[in-house]
């Protein structure tokens, strides 16, 4: 299931589909499109190993980088954590910390 988001950057302003994923553990944002909206990104203490659905290891090798964003869902904003990696088609995936934040009302039908 895909959803519009805004994003609002201090250089650029845009609109992509983002991916939401109840079964991913964190917040994800495509590198490439963090360079694009020229975001600052912060490194992680220590890396950890990337693995994508099937098992294989992500193109980006291990996670090094994430930026904090606010996201704003309806009139609630909240900050958010997003961890920077290759998503091939993909720019945006909103996981289990969106979901816990924001507790959306999903028509599973």
């Amino acid at each position: 299931m895909s959803l519009r988001v805004y994003v609002h950057a201090a250089h650029r302003r845009t609109e992509t589909p983002a991916l939401l994923d109840s079964g991913a553990t964190k917040n994800f944002m495509s590198l490439v499109y963090a360079k694009w909206l020229k975001l600052s990104f912060k490194h992680l203490p220590h890396e950890r190993p990337l693995y994508n659905v099937d098992g294989t290891t992500n193109k980006t090798g291990s996670l090094k980088y994430y930026v904090d964003l606010q996201v704003q869902t309806g009139t609630k904003r909240t900050n958010m954590c997003f961890f920077l990696m290759d998503m091939g088609d993909h720019k945006v995936i909103l996981g289990y910390p969106w979901f816990a934040a924001n507790q959306p009302k999903i028509d599973w039908a």
